[in-house]
């Protein structure tokens, strides 16, 4: 084959067709051939967000929108960051979890004299006070073996609820609710997601209770399947009414506390009503 007929030489040059025009032409040289195809230099096809009240930003579209919806509702950002964060630990189930970590940063605006801070929250895990500081180099030789070892105290459920509650307006259920619906009526595999199962598939199996959730009927989940976790639902449907029994027994204890202090005083409508709260709304 002579040097006339190789097809060995492959140059390409683009050459815009217009100043102000996306598209242009690709030449491309094949040996003796030259090739003109136009090239359209695609713009993205995804809208500019804007925004004139608030917005948010997640690593998967539901958990946005529970902080929207929080946000919507009245809340502040810490109430909307713990919304989404929360969501995201239930959507995002093959990188984070409700018993894993929840490192928070915020920062507070300037108000009344005040100026504005940056605080943090940890959101680590801890091991006990008393477990020994050097049992992974003296008997695991600087590793730590899967199993109880390796986990710590869970951070993220703390995490949140200091943060709402130094810096919130809302409360743990208020802000939990989409959390919930998501692990109770499951939400879409998505690809990513599948990928992440598919290629630690192993260790999943090597866990009875992670293989019922992430390999339902042992089977890997694929892209479009509903994924639920309703034993993860019914824990945080637990704290929420951990949180509101609490919330109810401190305001029996406040309105006893009132009662009392008004049954004491010299009022006439306290002399005649001996042990009881001369206020009718206590009564």
């Amino acid at each position: 084959m002579g040097d006339d007929d190789s097809v060995s030489h492959l140059s390409a040059e683009v050459t815009p067709r217009d100043r102000d025009g996306p598209a242009g032409l690709l030449r491309v040289r094949l040996g003796r051939i030259s090739i003109l195809v136009e090239e359209l230099l695609m713009k993205s096809m995804r809208p500019t967000l804007y925004g004139s009240r608030h917005a948010v930003s997640a690593g998967h579209y539901l958990a946005a929108a529970a902080g929207f919806a929080i946000l919507e509702a009245g809340g502040n950002a810490i109430d909307a960051g713990c919304a989404a964060g929360i969501a995201l630990a239930v959507l995002h189930p093959d990188e984070v979890n409700v018993a894993g970590v929840a490192p928070i940063m915020i920062r507070t605006a300037a108000q009344e004299g005040k100026a504005a801070k940056v605080v943090t929250i940890a959101g680590l895990g801890h091991w006990p006070k008393r477990f020994p500081a050097d049992l992974f180099m003296r008997e695991h030789g600087g590793k730590m073996p899967l199993g109880i070892l390796r986990t710590v105290v869970p951070a993220a459920p703390d995490a949140w609820i200091t943060a709402l509650s130094d810096y919130g307006t809302m409360s743990f259920g208020d802000v939990a609710g989409a959390a919930i619906r998501h692990a109770r009526e499951g939400f879409a595999v998505f690809e990513y997601m599948a990928t992440m199962i598919r290629q630690y598939e192993d260790g999943y199996r090597s866990w009875p209770s992670n293989a019922a959730i992430f390999l339902p009927g042992g089977k890997l989940p694929q892209a479009g399947d509903r994924f639920l976790q309703t034993d993860l639902a019914g824990t945080l449907q637990y704290m929420v009414d951990q949180e509101r029994t609490m919330a109810t027994s401190t305001a029996a204890t406040t309105r006893q506390s009132a009662c009392a202090g008004a049954t004491s005083r010299s009022s006439p409508a306290g002399r005649g009503a001996r042990g009881r709260c001369w206020r009718r709304r206590c009564a």
